[in-house]
């Protein structure tokens, strides 16, 4: 009985959910239908915004257009980007999976907002955004078929950190013979409303004037406080302010700084949009270009400290700016050890020769000058060369290379013992003695030319670095054209009291001083020597040092018979079998050594620590900066290299000093040294990001992300003035 009475309740009880279940079923099959037969896609919750995608129509009809799109809604202070992200981001990627007879357009972006953060100016949205994308139905669809739109998306999300998010969202859909407005029809009208429009009859030019653009719009009623964003990265400069001005009625110039990657290859047309306060315009404008600017821009004066201003105020004339610094720079290049010796001795075949002619003198100057400019553009032309190959490397890329280190000391150790009198080369090479000067035989001062273009290459003076690393990103013409003018720089000097001999009376009187004045200049290229020895232990070890050791050995003895015999001897028999035997010495150690030290510098491996002995200092990798900046420490990076003359000056007189390493400690300073004496891809791209082409370069990483860029030469007061003003 009991039972009896349970199992028809328990009978009732289903009877009814049954019949709830049909009812729930058949409300929504109706509901269905209404909207195209499928029922609507479910929104996608990710980490903070929901993301789906909608359709503006309820249904497809083949042959007709359609919209649908992809709509964020964000948590508070949550943004996404636009696709020119600005300073920092990474825009909306759809990837679309679309049946057959269906296909995508591009995507039509709203019209963006600024959106500072820590200190950068991004372009993104907050609260809804919605991305409209056209799509396009075939002919061949057949009413009644059902169909699912799918789209996979990556977006970056961010408030004060930033977090990738990742979403499959679909769409089912009917093909119908018509459709009619859907339910989220209102949000496109939303969309369509914060997209940019057309100017209309507005007049608008754009002229590249140096680092900068003026974008220039002309037309009734155009609103006074504008902001133009570019639609491209790459192209202006979102954290620089955008200067507006109104020259005219009806008229709104706006001064746009340019990026630097953007002056490499600048584009023949701009593109961005417009926007005011209560409204946006897309802009598409052939861009001229006004001024000179085709080489990198280099860091603002605001990179730096107030000591580097003479050099940024040169950088920001564009080209002539360039030229200068250039000319600068290769005239500095005379007073190194490797090229005083060179210039010397021209100046003494001028002491030497007061009496000649004006016109010989001018023969000679010219001669020089165009082996220094000649040779230059020959290992730029080489550099860029290589470059275009893909070889990543910069200015001073010569002492990287094993087979340089050897032949450069070689050179430097032959001289030397010529100026020291072991053995007498001739006029030919130093152009010192009246024959050469009666037959106005300029072979000789055009290998000095030569000579000195090659040693004072690699040398990374000040203002060389800076200038050197525009010119390797420019395009090839400007690159070579600053090099030449760096060549011309170095050869100014012999070159301009050539071309005014009379000067020369204004020099000490020739006499017996300048014998031991070259002999001094002879230990000035042993000195060079020794640095060449030190670059080479770096690279190889024990054993390249010892490869130099045994090359110098064969050298001095090959010298020697050359002096004793090959010159001094009366017998021309004896004369030809010393030189023959002296050369053969010298070209079999130069081969052997070069061999050798590619053997050592392969099995030293990689490049010691970078570290010193105090501890402070550590080697760099970005992995370590990135790390050391999320955990809140500043960093300061010093790219060097053992070959760089000026880096080794400024780590005595400033970087590894007590004052730098108390000033490291009390800011807590994280330390480290890139060392590009062997190269690296890393360093190089690096040395690259920063308008560089070569050592040194020295970084201050700020824990918000600022970058500071330190002048090349450096002192305890300009690090510390550095470091108080980014810290």
């Amino acid at each position: 009985m009991d039972i009896g009475i349970g199992w028809n309740n328990c009978h009732v009880l289903l009877s009814k959910l049954l019949m709830e279940i049909f009812i729930k079923a058949s409300l929504l099959f109706v509901a269905g239908v209404v909207a195209g037969g499928h029922l609507p896609a479910e929104p996608v919750q990710a980490d903070y915004t929901t993301v789906e995608l909608i359709a503006e129509e309820a249904a497809i009809v083949p042959g007709q257009s359609f919209d649908v799109a992809i709509r964020f809604e964000m948590d508070p202070h949550w943004h996404i980007y636009w696709k020119n992200p600005g300073a920092s981001g990474l825009p909306l990627e759809i990837t679309w999976d679309l049946p057959e007879g269906i296909e995508a357009g591009e995507i039509e972006w709203p019209a963006p907002e600024r959106i500072p953060l820590e200190g950068l100016v991004n372009y993104g949205y907050e609260g809804v955004a919605t991305f409209v994308v056209p799509m396009k139905a075939s002919e061949s669809l057949q009413v009644g078929e059902k169909l699912s739109l799918r789209a996979e998306l990556f977006w970056l999300i961010c408030k004060e950190v930033c977090l990738p998010g990742e979403a499959v969202v679909e769409l089912p859909r009917s093909v119908t013979a018509k459709t009619e407005r859907g339910p989220d029809a209102a949000a496109f009208e939303a969309a369509r409303s914060s997209q940019p429009k057309n100017p209309g009859d507005w007049t608008v030019s754009a002229m590249l004037e140096g680092e900068s653009i003026l974008l220039e719009i002309v037309g009734d009623s155009v609103p006074e406080d504008v902001y133009f964003y570019a639609e491209s990265a790459g192209v202006v400069d979102p954290n620089a302010e955008q200067v507006v001005r109104s020259p005219a009625p009806d008229t709104v110039q706006l001064r746009l700084e340019v990026e630097s990657v953007f002056l490499d290859e600048p584009s023949d047309t701009l593109r961005g949009v417009l926007q005011s306060p209560d409204a946006s315009w897309e802009l598409s404008v052939a861009l001229l270009v006004g001024g000179t600017a085709t080489a990198p821009a280099a860091e603002t004066a605001a990179d730096g400290p107030p000591t580097a201003g003479f050099e940024q105020r040169l950088l920001q004339l564009g080209l002539p700016g360039f030229l200068v610094l250039a000319f600068l720079g290769g005239l500095i290049l005379n007073i190194m050890p490797c090229v005083l010796p060179v210039l010397s001795l021209k100046v003494f075949s001028l002491l030497k020769h007061a009496g000649q002619t004006r016109r010989d003198a001018l023969k000679h100057g010219l001669a020089y000058t165009f082996g220094v400019v000649l040779s230059f553009l020959v290992l730029a032309g080489a550099l860029f060369a290589l470059r275009a190959v893909g070889e990543r490397i910069g200015w001073g890329f010569q002492l990287q290379s094993p087979g340089f280190v050897v032949v450069l000391t070689a050179v430097f150790f032959i001289f030397g013992l010529n100026l020291m009198g072991v053995f007498e080369l001739g006029g030919r090479l130093v152009g010192a003695d009246a024959g050469v000067a009666k037959r106005s035989d300029v072979v000789g001062s055009f290998g000095m030319g030569v000579l000195a273009a090659v040693v004072g290459a690699p040398c990374m003076g000040p203002l060389v670095a800076g200038v050197s690393g525009l010119a390797v990103q420019a395009n090839i013409s400007t690159g070579l054209l600053i090099f030449g003018m760096m060549g011309f720089g170095l050869a100014s000097p012999f070159l301009f009291l050539s071309i005014f001999p009379r000067l020369v009376a204004f020099l000490p009187k020739p006499g017996l001083w300048m014998e031991s004045f070259k002999q001094g200049m002879g230990f000035l290229l042993m000195a060079a020597v020794v640095f060449l020895a030190l670059v080479a232990g770096r690279q190889g070890g024990v054993d390249a040092i010892i490869v130099l050791l045994l090359l110098m050995l064969g050298c001095a003895v090959g010298a020697w018979v050359f002096g004793r015999w090959g010159a001094a001897s009366r017998s021309r028999r004896s004369q030809r079998v010393s030189k023959v035997f002296a050369i053969l010495l010298v070209v079999g150690s130069l081969v052997w050594a070069t061999d050798a030290t590619q053997s050592a510098y392969a099995n030293f491996g990689e490049s010691a620590s970078a570290g010193d002995a105090s501890g402070q200092w550590a080697a760099w990798s970005e992995e370590k900066v990135q790390a050391n900046l999320t955990e809140g420490r500043p960093v300061f990076v010093d790219f060097t290299a053992t070959w760089c003359l000026i880096c080794q000056v400024n780590k005595k007189v400033a970087l590894r000093t007590d004052a730098t390493a108390e000033l490291f400690d009390e800011y807590g300073i994280v330390a480290l040294t890139a060392d590009w004496t062997r190269y690296d891809p890393e360093i190089t791209d690096t040395l690259e990001a920063f308008d560089r082409s070569g050592v040194p370069l020295y970084l201050l990483y700020a824990p918000d992300g600022d970058v500071t860029v330190l002048p090349q030469n450096l002192s305890s007061s300009v690090i510390r003035e550095a470091v108080e003003k980014a810290l």
